[in-house]
């Protein structure tokens, strides 16, 4: 049986490769939201060594704009504020609309299921088509 080139892979070589992979397509899929959490991830990918973690944070972050830090997120009070005051903006957009359906429903109940007339003029007949 002829010798092989490479030697069988063990098991703690597999998981080694596999942890490789995975870190890679983490690093290639990571988007940045700060200055901070990439300073951070750049220290994780290089084990903290500072000297090639800034390396690495000048090559990302010469083309980037981004923030120091992660903006704050709204407390409960300011997302369920800005909710209602969107909802209350739609509904003073759509009113007239609102209004209608209103009418619309109101009038099919108190005439029992027959729909309303309109008054709207009905549109002059086509004329007929020469073959």
């Amino acid at each position: 049986m002829p010798q092989l080139p490479f030697p069988k892979q063990t098991r703690q070589m597999k998981w080694f490769n596999n942890a490789k992979k995975k870190k890679m397509e983490f690093i290639q899929n990571y988007v940045p939201t700060s200055k901070a959490q990439l300073l951070q991830v750049a220290m994780y990918y290089n084990k903290g060594d500072l000297a090639k973690a800034q390396e690495m944070f000048d090559f990302y972050n010469k083309n980037l704009n981004l923030p120091d830090f992660d903006p704050v997120p709204p407390t409960f009070m300011q997302q369920m504020k800005d909710g209602a005051s969107g909802i209350y903006g739609w509904l003073k957009e759509n009113q007239e609309e609102l209004v209608q359906g209103y009418q619309l429903v109101y009038s099919i109940i108190k005439n029992k299921g027959a729909l309303p007339v309109s008054n709207m003029e009905t549109a002059a007949p086509l004329p007929p088509i020469n073959e």
